[in-house]
């Protein structure tokens, strides 16, 4: 599957009213051929912030979780480079191309609370915003992926 085609599929996802998280979780993963019964299940609680907090970018979470799937570890192993490294790759990535990583930021509205939920519908932010982040994080991960896989 093409970069594109995967991006737009996590588009689709989101336009289904599919969470963020789980839009790129279930994208990504669909690419790689990687299906289990946890696939979004994982990914549901990232959504707006986590749990709607308003912290980290779902989006981002998604994209870290699906990350995880190539390069996340099943066993504790001694190595000079950090477990974590994709986690924080992502996020620089994220920070740089749109300039903040919260979801209150991002939005400008912390989705778990009624003044916030409602001014995130009334300004479409689903549509105007959160969908380009999405897209956005799975072009990242797909592309991380995509470059390491080279490398191998």
């Amino acid at each position: 599957m093409q970069r594109e085609n995967v991006v737009e599929l996590a588009g689709l996802l989101a336009s289904k009213r599919y969470l963020c998280s789980e839009s790129i979780l279930i994208a990504i993963s669909n690419w790689l051929g990687i299906q289990n019964e946890l696939i979004p299940k994982i990914a549901t609680g990232f959504g707006a912030g986590i749990g709607g907090c308003g912290t980290v970018c779902g989006a981002i979470s998604g994209g870290v979780i699906a990350l995880g799937l190539i390069f996340g570890r099943n066993e504790v192993k001694e190595t000079t480079v950090r477990p974590y490294w994709f986690a924080r790759e992502l996020l620089e990535k994220f920070e740089k191309e749109f300039g903040h990583v919260t979801c209150r930021e991002l939005t400008g509205c912390i989705l778990g609370t009624d003044e916030g939920r409602k001014k995130f519908v009334e300004e479409k932010m689903w549509d105007t915003k959160c969908r380009h982040y999405i897209q956005g994080v799975t072009a990242m991960v797909y592309d991380m992926i995509s470059e390491r896989s080279l490398k191998s």
